[in-house]
């Protein structure tokens, strides 16, 4: 009898332990906030200092790419492919052509844009991003800013397609392409949409960026500026968006 008691002992304190541990850890990991820097509308001009801004600093991003400027510009499509930290993604083939009212009134025709855009990028996935709108359809999850587009991202959403939208936009001048607002700028906006739970899922923010803000040297910096502050953040991880939850 004593050396069963003796034996029940010593499985419950096991038990105990391991629970204790696996509770410090999931604590540990709930505690990580994670970044996704995402890029849309490439290949453009500033692809291959995006390329060589994350070559440089090791980290994973992702680029919504779109067809016709994809045939235009095949070795920034390589570069983004060949470089292991890039995840590339569907950001539909056209671009709607910048009439989104039009092209969303017809979503049997995006999801045929989407579809053409995979074929013509070779993608081994089905992320992607609406062009023009800030829409969500993660793991039977939704959000939407408008309406125009709602049937539209259903039917990607119903045809396998991940949609991912934005949680926080690092805009840009339209007509020179130039950001709006510094990496420091940036930062601080991320810092304050985590700490308030402004984001899609709680501790995981979005960032969307464009290829075209980082033409020159010194847009280059500030995209290594930011990726810096944020890597010196503890508790924050930059992650790829094929991890996202």
């Amino acid at each position: 009898m004593k050396n069963i008691i003796y034996g029940l002992i010593i499985l419950l304190s096991s038990f105990t332990t391991n629970s204790q541990a696996q509770s410090i850890e999931q604590n540990a990991h709930k505690k990580v906030k994670h970044i996704y820097l995402t890029f849309d509308d490439g290949p453009l001009n500033g692809s291959r200092r995006i390329n060589d801004a994350v070559l440089a600093e090791k980290l994973p991003i992702f680029v919504m790419l779109v067809g016709e400027h994809a045939l235009a510009r095949p070795k920034d499509v390589k570069l983004y492919k060949e470089n292991e930290f890039i995840g590339v993604g569907n950001h539909s083939y056209s671009h709607a052509n910048n009439r989104y009212k039009l092209y969303y009134s017809t979503p049997k025709g995006v999801l045929n844009d989407f579809i053409r855009n995979k074929d013509t990028l070779a993608l081994d996935n089905k992320i992607g991003r609406l062009p023009g709108r800030n829409m969500w359809r993660i793991k039977g999850r939704s959000k939407n800013d408008v309406s125009s587009g709602i049937a539209a991202a259903d039917l990607l959403a119903k045809n396998g397609f991940s949609l991912f939208g934005w949680d926080l936009e690092w805009a840009h001048d339209p007509h020179t392409g130039k950001p709006i607002g510094t990496a420091e700028d940036i930062f601080k906006e991320i810092e304050k949409k985590l700490n308030n739970d402004k984001t899609f899922t709680k501790s995981h923010i979005v960032l969307l960026s464009h290829d075209e803000m980082f033409r020159y040297q010194y847009e280059e910096s500030e995209l290594k500026k930011l990726i810096d502050l944020l890597k010196s953040k503890d508790g924050y991880k930059i992650s790829q968006l094929k991890d996202y939850p």
